[in-house]
């Protein structure tokens, strides 16, 4: 048998170069998606019902005094959605009360059906241990030909 020499790989030495190189890059991607992130947070437009108070539209309705029918208009603005809102919600409560019925209706059904499942589990007397038979001796071999009763010597006719 020839024995083969397998020569020891050596894993190749990583320096503390590569631990601070790695570090560097880390830092480089976190700085850039922070300027990323300040640079673009600005570009988005705030919703029209968060708008800062700050703008000239304001300025404009803060000199100007409200009228009745002013008042009145974005009261019929508002009582629009607010009715359709309400009227959805109603729907939605009543479908999950149907849908409660629902769930209540097949919760007794499973309750029904599994209540005879467990009154026959309980009705049914446990499995008695069956006990091995007992064991016979076999019965002797019954001899072939004539057999004498009263002890006298039987003769075979061929």
């Amino acid at each position: 048998m020839a024995h083969t020499q397998y020569a020891e790989a050596e894993e190749p030495k990583r320096g503390p170069w590569l631990s601070i190189v790695v570090v560097i890059g880390l830092a480089i991607i976190g700085v850039a998606s922070a300027f990323l992130w300040r640079a673009y947070s600005d570009s988005v437009s705030p919703y029209s019902s968060f708008a800062s108070a700050k703008g000239p539209a304001t300025v404009d309705a803060a000199d100007k005094p409200v009228t009745l029918k002013d008042f009145q208009a974005f009261q019929q603005q508002i009582a629009g959605p607010l009715q359709s809102t309400t009227q959805l919600l109603a729907a939605q409560q009543a479908e999950i009360k149907r849908l409660a019925d629902q769930v209540s209706v097949l919760s007794a059904k499973v309750d029904l059906l599994q209540r005879p499942l467990a009154s026959a589990q309980a009705a049914m007397p446990a499995p008695q241990p069956v006990a091995p038979a007992p064991r016979r001796k076999p019965a002797p071999p019954k001899p072939a030909g004539p057999i004498s009763t009263g002890g006298a010597p039987i003769q075979l006719t061929r």
